[in-house]
């Protein structure tokens, strides 16, 4: 299966938008997508990040397909299970089902949930899922103080678990904060420290169709 995975440092960093306009872009060349949100928590009545996904590749049916984790609280799934609820099972069963909901897809893209290490089960993360499905791995990372550690730390977990990351995304979430200096210099200092990655930088944005240029660049950083 050729594909990527989506994650990232965190929460609320703009995976769902990124992962989204990537399918567009996808889907605008001509290639069959299956964009997957395979766990997904704080789900309501719909699943929205997986909803997103699906529109963008034009199948809505792959948000509600059987065999994905959907949970209303809105924890990391481990602590789910801890609390009494739903527990997402077997790595292998999930990435099994992805591949199968992949199967006659030019291209499959896969967003996780939260950040690189959100506790699945006691014993398995984020990473782990990464690792199984050995997928075109893209970082998605806030553009903001802070992102220094916290990209170096996710890009090294994912290593740990021989999970190749093939571009960071420094995503603008916030509009531009003056006070906030690293914002013009996160790109840099990651670019030295990890050389032969490519970097690619995401403005702020209003929504996933803004994203399309960024998503362009991927889509070529990625060769698809």
């Amino acid at each position: 299966m050729r594909g990527a995975f989506i994650t990232a440092t965190g929460t609320g960093v703009g995976k769902t938008w990124l992962a989204s306009a990537l399918a567009a872009v996808c889907v605008e060349r001509g290639k069959r997508v299956a964009a997957i949100k395979p766990i997904e928590t704080g789900v309501d009545e719909k699943p929205l990040d997986a909803l997103a996904l699906a529109r963008a590749c034009n199948d809505e049916a792959l948000a509600n397909a059987e065999g994905l984790y959907r949970a209303k609280e809105p924890l990391a799934p481990y602590a789910i299970e801890k609390r009494g609820g739903p527990a997402v099972g077997s790595l292998r069963a999930m990435s099994k089902r992805i591949r199968e909901l992949g199967r006659d897809a030019d291209y499959t893209i896969v967003e996780g949930a939260g950040g690189v290490l959100v506790p699945l089960d006691r014993e398995n993360t984020m990473a782990d899922l990464a690792a199984q499905l050995d997928l075109q791995t893209v970082l998605v990372a806030r553009n903001a103080l802070g992102v220094l550690s916290y990209t170096l730390t996710a890009v090294e977990a994912l290593r740990k678990r021989s999970v190749s990351v093939h571009a960071i995304v420094l995503n603008d979430v916030e509009r531009e904060q003056r006070l906030d200096m690293s914002r013009t210099s996160n790109a840099d200092v990651l670019a030295d420290y990890l050389p032969r990655l490519p970097i690619l930088r995401a403005p702020w944005v209003k929504s996933p169709t803004d994203l399309l240029d960024t998503a362009l660049q991927l889509y070529e950083t990625l060769k698809i």
